[in-house]
């Protein structure tokens, strides 16, 4: 067998081992270079997201504005910049984040309140007049009456004789109940006719179905009366009406924002829906409003001092409210305010009234209005509760309520995320 030496051998296998050699070296570094892009980049999003709750809690500050809703800002200590859009959506306040740097954009909308209280079940203003109690009355937290104090009332065939079983959560009303946060009543007045050419866009008519992002501008709708019938109608859609609007319980609403003199929802309506009435809203029997719903009277405009106008929100029979309730009044206004819950009612959230309310139902949540007023076929009471469980620590755990009262070192929480 003849062996065949070529000549330089040792050249050609060192020459193959420094390719090899650097083959490996250079995909170490590859390896290294997307290695490091991959945790800049992860840090760029991290730092994004980061930023983008940042504008958050820009929202929540004194130090917002509405110009940052049309324009983005510059992050003082990176590279990002953010623009934070804040309205009132009913009775909660929508707040809508946009972010972004040289790689990535994010987005992120939610709907906030404030945490919900615990320990505040009832509270009325002190009139020197006792609170007349009749058939199941239960409390579960620390109820603001009347000095007075409490006693038992004969109405629709029913009376309450145990007294000690409330006594122990009967507190000392104040002179006046806290008042709404005279910025709050100024972003639900704005929120009734001003249009922004920046975040809302007109359209002509009500489409048989739509569902508006929250990433696109706010879907408005502007007529002088309004029958929903049919339609199904989601998210960021705002339809304002100079004077009616009726909603059939045929009609789906989820999360929109109906703007009107006066909104009726028909018998059996179900569904999510926030409203800012000027006079009245009206639900007819066996209505359910999921949450976070929320309703909101309130008006600038006044009434004749010798025959004063009732405003508020009424409910009939057998009804669900999950949310918000708000009827308010501004101390110039000859108008009053009323919120009637009827028999049988559920509501899991908080309810104000700036003049009276009546507590009929279930209620979880904290429940404020300056006079008591009972309503029944038999006749009107005036600082009367009527079979009435109030229990604000049932849900309130886990429950964001509208934030109404000016508090320092505020913290806001979120009842939805889109």
């Amino acid at each position: 067998m003849i062996r065949i030496k070529l000549k330089g051998g040792a050249l050609y296998v060192a020459v193959i081992i420094s390719i090899l050699i650097s083959i490996i070296l250079s995909l170490f570094i590859v390896v290294a270079y997307f290695n490091i892009q991959s945790i800049q980049s992860q840090n760029s999003f991290l730092q994004l997201h980061l930023s983008m709750e940042s504008g958050f809690e820009i929202a929540q500050s004194d130090f917002y504005n509405t110009n940052s809703g049309t324009t983005w800002q510059k992050m003082p200590y990176n590279n990002d910049s953010i623009m934070v859009k804040k309205m009132a959506w009913g009775c909660f306040t929508l707040v809508d984040v946009k972010a972004k740097n040289t790689h990535f954009k994010t987005h992120k909308t939610g709907l906030f309140g404030a945490a919900s209280s615990l320990d505040t079940a009832l509270m009325v203003a002190e009139q020197n007049k006792p609170i007349g109690l009749a058939g199941k009355i239960k409390f579960k937290a620390a109820c603001y009456l009347p000095k007075a104090g409490v006693k038992s009332a004969y109405i629709a065939g029913t009376s309450f004789s145990d007294l000690n079983s409330v006594r122990p959560f009967i507190k000392q009303a104040p002179g006046y109940i806290p008042e709404i946060d005279e910025n709050y009543l100024k972003s639900i007045e704005q929120s009734q006719s001003e249009l922004n050419p920046y975040t809302d866009s007109l359209i002509s008519f009500i489409p048989d179905v739509i569902n508006q992002s929250f990433q696109q501008k706010t879907a408005v709708i502007q007529q002088g009366s309004v029958n929903l019938n049919k339609q199904v109608l989601s998210n960021n859609i705002k339809i304002i009406v100079s004077d009616l609007i009726t909603v059939e319980n045929t009609c789906q609403l989820n999360n929109i924002l109906l703007i009107a003199r006066k909104v009726i929802f028909k018998k059996g309506f179900k569904g999510t829906v926030h409203v800012i009435a000027r006079d009245s809203i009206i639900t007819e029997d066996e209505c359910e409003f999921n949450y976070p719903s929320s309703f909101c009277v309130y008006s600038t405009s006044s009434s004749s001092t010798t025959n004063p106008v009732v405003r508020g929100i009424f409910f009939g029979t057998q009804c669900k409210f999950k949310g918000g309730l708000l009827a308010a009044n501004i101390k110039s206004q000859s108008s009053r305010m009323m919120i009637r819950l009827n028999k049988q009612f559920e509501l899991i959230g908080n309810l104000y009234s700036s003049d009276y309310a009546d507590a009929q139902g279930n209620l979880y949540g904290s429940f404020f209005c300056r006079t008591l007023l009972l309503q029944t076929p038999s006749g009107v009471y005036e600082n009367h509760l009527l079979n009435c469980l109030i229990d604000p620590k049932r849900y309130g755990a886990n429950l964001t309520v509208p934030h109404w009262f000016t508090e320092k070192n505020k913290h806001s929480s979120c009842a939805q995320w889109f």
